[in-house]
């Protein structure tokens, strides 16, 4: 489990001296079991799983300290405590362009797993934002739901990434975002995210695993990729950093 972050102060005497967060080293990762599972539809999948485990695996490999909440454990408090000392960050569930009912005015969010097949709790942008705080931006951010990697999406920005991409030997932020434009289909989205993680793991930047998952075989009729960001971050972990020779 990834530490809290630092809220506190140091007391030097009778002087309080406030200390800055420490490094972002966590990982979060997130996936919607119940929805995509009988009875909600008429088949049973481990593909929710199988997802969880890719992106939990790379992760650890790029020398991040995940934390998981799969299935029923995946509920709104859990995400949202997770979600605010990350790091790096992968959700897979449900997606849209939901209603803050604060403001009336549409967001951009994901449904946690609930335990139920229909009208689960959401988790919105206002409310990442709200726990996040002054937060370090996310260096990566994976949203594998429908929807989140359309222009109109929150997300990136409540992750603290702008949407705007730096291409290739371009300078830019530390930061990467993807997600799908449209609806996403799971078949789609394992054969791509098997691909990208791969490749960020062999080495790649996330803008080079990008457009080479693009070549893993899914049919672009049932997924639209897209991605903000930095082409060549290599989104490794604060500590993992320091040994690479590469970012």
């Amino acid at each position: 489990m990834f530490g809290a972050l630092l809220s506190a102060a140091t007391l030097a005497g009778s002087i309080a001296i406030p200390l800055l967060p420490p490094p972002q080293t966590g990982a979060a990762v997130l996936a919607n079991v119940t929805a995509f599972n009988r009875p909600c539809v008429g088949f049973t999948s481990t593909t929710p799983q199988r997802l969880a485990a890719t992106a939990t695996a790379a992760l650890r490999a790029l020398g991040w300290d995940v934390a998981s909440a799969v299935g029923p454990s995946f509920d709104s408090a859990n995400s949202l405590r997770m979600i605010a000392p990350a790091g790096a960050i992968y959700v897979h569930s449900h997606g849209d362009h939901y209603v803050d009912p604060a403001t009336g005015k549409r967001s951009s969010g994901f449904r946690v797993d609930g335990a139920v097949c229909a009208n689960a709790p959401k988790v919105i942008a206002p409310q990442i934002v709200a726990q996040r705080g002054a937060t370090t931006p996310i260096v990566l951010a994976v949203v594998s739901t429908c929807h989140n990697g359309e222009r109109s999406s929150k997300l990136p920005a409540a992750f603290g990434i702008a949407m705007r991409k730096a291409a290739p030997g371009v300078s830019g932020p530390r930061s990467f975002y993807l997600g799908y434009v449209g609806i996403s289909w799971v078949r789609a989205a394992a054969r791509f995210e098997r691909a990208f993680w791969r490749e960020v793991r062999d080495g790649s930047s996330t803008g080079g695993a990008f457009e080479r998952a693009l070549l893993a075989g899914f049919d672009p009729n049932d997924l639209l990729p897209e991605w903000w960001g930095s082409y060549d971050l290599y989104p490794l972990a604060p500590s993992a950093r320091g040994v690479a020779s590469h970012d």
